[in-house]
């Protein structure tokens, strides 16, 4: 149950399916989504470390969990759970690989550039197509910082309303990604932390494949 908590829970915010839709723009949504693609615009890659805590819609922290990641333009990026409940996903811009530590098991599936937004894809995707797929607002700052302690926060609402999530809150500390929040469908928030958070730097196109240890079970769903 334990795993199949952050299997679940990590997969919904990781990959999941929208189709686009056609909203009126304000001005105001106009100039906030200016000023989130001009922070996203200039990072290639991205490289820290990150803590996730899941909580219930009364607010009680339902699980915990900590470990790196790397994203890398296009489509790449590889998120590596720590801990008593290790897992490991990585995407090559092509296909994504959910290897389950405890489960012995790899999941292997597609990745549809086209169609996939998540509160880490879209870090490495096209940042042009973000006004496609969410209405985009920024949040006021409250004695100086907004979230838990970022000076530059975002709140992402999906235009399809039958996604995964409700939203995701993204928070940049001196332009850097700081911290991230998405309320799911269930009522259940995910609180994202990053530290040591690095951008640009170069890291090579090996750290975004994977190969199946011997001996795991290899599931493929297209």
């Amino acid at each position: 149950m334990k795993t199949k908590l952050l299997l679940g829970l990590f997969n919904v915010a990781l990959l999941l399916c929208l189709s686009q839709g056609v909203f009126a723009t304000s001005t105001a949504t106009r100039t906030d989504t200016a000023e989130l693609k001009a922070l996203l615009v200039p990072v290639s890659s991205l490289q820290g470390n990150f803590q996730q805590v899941i909580k219930s819609e009364a607010g009680r922290q339902l699980q915990t969990s900590s470990g790196k990641m790397w994203l890398k333009k296009p489509g790449q990026f590889r998120w590596e759970v720590l801990g008593h409940e290790p897992r490991l996903i990585v995407a090559d811009g092509k296909k994504v690989w959910d290897y389950d530590k405890d489960l012995d098991q790899v999941t292997i599936q597609k990745l549809n550039k086209a169609q996939t937004v998540a509160p880490i894809f879209f870090l490495t995707g096209d940042v042009n197509s973000l006004d496609s797929d969410f209405k985009i607002k920024k949040l006021p700052l409250v004695d100086g910082h907004c979230l838990k302690n970022s000076d530059s926060c975002f709140e992402l609402y999906p235009k399809n309303s039958e996604g995964s999530f409700q939203w995701i809150k993204i928070g940049f500390k001196a332009k850097t990604l700081n911290e991230m929040e998405l309320l799911d469908q269930l009522g259940q928030v995910s609180v994202f932390s990053f530290k040591q958070v690095r951008l640009n730097p170069n890291i090579p196109d090996s750290q975004f494949r994977f190969t199946p240890p011997k001996g795991v079970d290899v599931l493929t769903n297209d």
